[in-house]
C-alpha cells in the first residue's frame, strides 16, 4: 500500500486557503522532503537483476499510488453522488478492482496457454465481468467508504503482482488479446497501469484536483510504487512515520 492512508486523508482535507502562509510553507516543505527521499530509495537501490515483467508492475502499482493520490480524503459521499454520465465514483471505483482481476487472469493465461490452445481467454476463466469484482471479497466495495474501497483495489493489485510476478520474461513477445485487439503479453502487462491512470484520471474530473498539497501527495504515492513492491521495509516504515507526523 502508498504512505498511511489515514494521515494522507488528514493533510489532504487542509484547505490550502485555511492555512496561515508560514504553516502552509512549512507542509509544502515537508512534503517535498518525503518525495525527495521516495525517489531516491526508487533511484538507488533498485536491483538490476529484477525482471522486465516485475518492472512494467511497478508502474502499475504507481498508477495505482496517483489513484490513492487523487481520493484519499475525499468525502464518502462523493463515492455515490460524483457522476461522469451513467458512472458513479463508486461504478469507477469497482470497475477498476474488477479490470484488475480480470487482467491478471487474461495475462497469465497468455504467458502459460498451449500452443494448442487458443489465444482468447476461454470466458469460463475470467474471475468476474468487467463492472463489478467478486461479491466474495469485494463484496464491501458496494457499501464501503473512499478509505475501505483504495484497500480493496489495493488488494486487487496485491494479487494481480503474486500472480504475475513470477512471469517470465521470455514469453513477453507471446500473442495475446485485448478485447479484440492482437496484442503481445508486454503491451498487456503495460495495460493494467494504464487502465489504473485512466481511473485517476476520471476521479480527477467527477471529483476536480484539488489542493497544492494533495498535488505532492499523489506524486509522493507515485514514487511510493515505484519502489514498494521490493524496496526494504524499514525504509518504508521510517517514511511512514514522517507522512503521520506531518499530520499534525
Amino acid at each position: 500500500m502508498p504512505p498511511p492512508l489515514s494521515a494522507l486523508a488528514a493533510i489532504a482535507r487542509l484547505d490550502d486557503d485555511a492555512l496561515v502562509a508560514d504553516k502552509r510553507s512549512a507542509r509544502r516543505g515537508v512534503l517535498y522532503g518525503l518525495l525527495r527521499r521516495e525517489q531516491a530509495i526508487s533511484a538507488s537501490r533498485q536491483s538490476s537483476s529484477r525482471s522486465e515483467v516485475s518492472r512494467i508492475l511497478d508502474f502499475a502499482q504507481a498508477a495505482y499510488g496517483d489513484v490513492v493520490g487523487a481520493l484519499v480524503g475525499r468525502d464518502d459521499a462523493l463515492l455515490d453522488t460524483a457522476r461522469d454520465a451513467e458512472w458513479s465514483l463508486r461504478d469507477v471505483l469497482r470497475h477498476a478492482m474488477a479490470v484488475e482481476l480480470r487482467y491478471a487472469a487474461q495475462v497469465e493465461y497468455s504467458a502459460t496457454r498451449s500452443e494448442r490452445d487458443p489465444v482468447q481467454i476461454p470466458p469460463g476463466l475470467l474471475p468476474c465481468d468487467r463492472l463489478s469484482p467478486p461479491e466474495t471479497e469485494f463484496a464491501a466495495s458496494r457499501s464501503g467508504g473512499v478509505l475501505e474501497l483504495l484497500h480493496l483495489l489495493g488488494n486487487a493489485r496485491t494479487s494481480t503482482d503474486a500472480r504475475l510476478t513470477k512471469v517470465p520474461d521470455s514469453v513477453l513477445t507471446r500473442p495475446s488479446m485485448w478485447g479484440t485487439q492482437l496484442l503481445d503479453v508486454r503491451l498487456r502487462l503495460h495495460q493494467i497501469a494504464v487502465h489504473l491512470a485512466e481511473t485517476a484520471i476520471q476521479i480527477e474530473k467527477m471529483v476536480g484536483r484539488g489542493c497544492e498539497l494533495r498535488a505532492i501527495i499523489r506524486r509522493c504515492c507515485i514514487a511510493r510504487g515505484l519502489h514498494e513492491r521490493w524496496s526494504p521495509a524499514e525504509e518504508r516504515a521510517a517514511l511512514d512515520d514522517s507522512y503521520t507526523a506531518s499530520r499534525r
